[in-house]
């Protein structure tokens, strides 16, 4: 009967190993550099999962980042805060400073989620 059960655990655990920890999701860290009046971004292509975006103001002037319907607070020059946010689906994610006239003046961009 002890055989029986170390086999059968042994098997569980090689069925298991062979198998993704999640199917298709990952976890990604993307640096956010924000200034008058762009966004500088260290990565702009990721896979489906989960995505933390570390945003950082290196401007002169107060700035958010919004993507995918969330977004941060609003950052005083130097300020640093992270966002994380759920990509389940692949596409192209716009992303924007919600701060009147920023976006217009360049601060916007797509992420690619694939």
């Amino acid at each position: 009967m002890k055989r029986a059960i170390t086999v059968g655990f042994a098997s569980l655990t090689l069925l298991a190993a062979g198998l993704p920890a999640t199917a298709g999701a990952a976890s990604t860290t993307i640096s956010v550099k924000e200034t008058e009046f762009h966004f500088a971004l260290s990565k702009t292509s990721v896979k489906r999962g989960t995505v933390t975006f570390k945003i950082k103001n290196a401007g002169h002037l107060k700035h958010d980042f919004k993507i995918n319907g969330k977004k941060s607070k609003m950052l005083n020059p130097g300020a640093s805060t992270t966002l994380k946010i759920s990509f389940g689906k692949a596409g192209k994610f716009t992303y924007i400073c919600t701060v009147p006239g920023h976006a217009q003046a360049g601060m916007k961009g797509k992420l690619t989620v694939k």
